[in-house]
């Protein structure tokens, strides 16, 4: 039994990813953004008949570090090591906001959270068997360009008339890579890294918001075409990878990048050595670490 770690399992990705670990007879510890969601989760699971006996819920607000700091503290009092930490969670071009924090969203929930929870919880990571990092990623992050420190200072405090949705998206899932192969680099031996493009799924990502409901029902009927044509995956097609990540007995490439089950060409900015050591130096001062 492997002990997992997954952040944003409520629905799409997340939900199959836990219920095929779960259906494994892996130990899951599960974040949510709310209690309500908590809820939702096991009954979701229950209607798939999937047993929630090894899972764990904990409610995870990723847009405020406190919050992960106290999820980290709790999973240092309640288990002595992780076999699998699979960074789900995520949101994608909302309206301009900045955290408590202090921090763009897209920047915090996609890049600094996960990045404190990583750097955290690496002591338990390194008592795992065999463990495992993945970080779901997209094919946004290979167009991504920020490669010096002002440039990332630029894009964590965008100011709101500066503000570029898909931009600040885009360059928070290549920080997800530069950070995994930065790992990888001084960690390689102890624990792998690595990071994802699921393929663009048809999840709760595109529907959130004021008109998110209006939205998923209106946009249903494109949605089948997409699947259709190949051009859209389903949630279970999406996980795919991830899965195969977490499961393969495969060797893998330590801080690479995959896609459709197998390494992806990255994007050049992750090669820069100097950068990825400022990324990590800058990031862990934003997280509290120094």
């Amino acid at each position: 039994m492997n002990i997992c770690v997954v952040t944003g399992a409520n629905s799409g990705m997340g939900m199959v990813t836990i219920q095929e670990l779960l259906e494994r007879g892996d130990r899951v510890i599960a974040t949510v953004r709310s209690e309500k969601k908590a809820t939702l989760l096991i009954q979701l699971l229950r209607e798939h008949a999937v047993s929630d006996k090894n899972l764990e819920v904990e409610v995870v607000q990723l847009d405020q570090l406190d919050s992960v700091r106290r999820f980290a503290d709790v999973l240092f009092d309640r288990i002595g090591w992780i076999d699998r930490l699979i960074l789900n969670a995520g949101i994608m071009v909302p309206p301009y906001h900045v955290t408590k924090d202090g921090f763009e969203s897209q920047f915090q929930v996609n890049y600094l959270s996960h990045f404190y929870l990583i750097e955290r919880l690496l002591p338990l990571i390194e008592q795992g068997h065999d463990p495992r990092v993945i970080s779901i990623s997209s094919l946004a992050g290979e167009g991504g360009m920020i490669r010096t420190d002002i440039e990332l200072e630029a894009i964590a405090h965008v100011k709101k008339e500066q503000y570029n949705p898909m931009k600040s998206y885009r360059e928070s899932k290549l920080l997800q890579m530069v950070h995994m192969r930065e790992l990888a680099e001084e960690y390689g031996t102890r624990a792998t890294f690595v990071s994802v493009h699921p393929g663009i799924v048809n999840t709760d990502l595109f529907y959130r918001g004021k008109y998110g409901k209006v939205l998923k029902t209106v946009l249903k009927p494109i949605a089948q075409v997409g699947y259709w044509t190949g051009k859209l995956y389903t949630p279970e097609y999406g996980a795919k990878t991830a899965l195969y990540l977490a499961t393969t007995d495969d060797v893998l490439d330590n801080g690479g990048y995959y896609a459709d089950s197998a390494p992806r060409l990255s994007n050049p900015v992750v090669e820069d050595e100097a950068y990825r050591k400022q990324a990590r130096a800058l990031s862990k001062r934003w997280a509290g670490f120094v």
